[in-house]
């Protein structure tokens, strides 16, 4: 099933918030407590759960790798130079 990005507003606290489902639902205010606060927008862009656990695998090796390169040394950074 796909799964939908929710985006509520309580209209009571001016509290806003983000929810992940497979259908619009009214939710409860995690803020104030307010009761059925609507949806008032849903992201076009809809993830399968295979596609996003995809996604995070990806970054995952992809930040592994990033931390496992050495830092530059001194002599192989760019200089600056001094303008004006």
């Amino acid at each position: 099933m796909p799964v939908m990005r929710l985006h509520y507003h309580c209209e009571a606290c001016e509290g806003s918030w983000l929810a992940e489902g497979e259908a619009v639902l009214e939710a409860d205010c995690p803020f104030c407590g307010t009761h059925d606060v609507f949806v008032y927008k849903t992201d076009e862009h809809v993830l399968e759960a295979d596609d996003a656990a995809t996604m995070a695998r990806q970054l995952a090796a992809a930040m592994r790798e990033a931390v496992a390169k050495p830092a530059p040394r001194a002599a192989e950074r760019p200089r600056l130079k001094r303008t004006g």
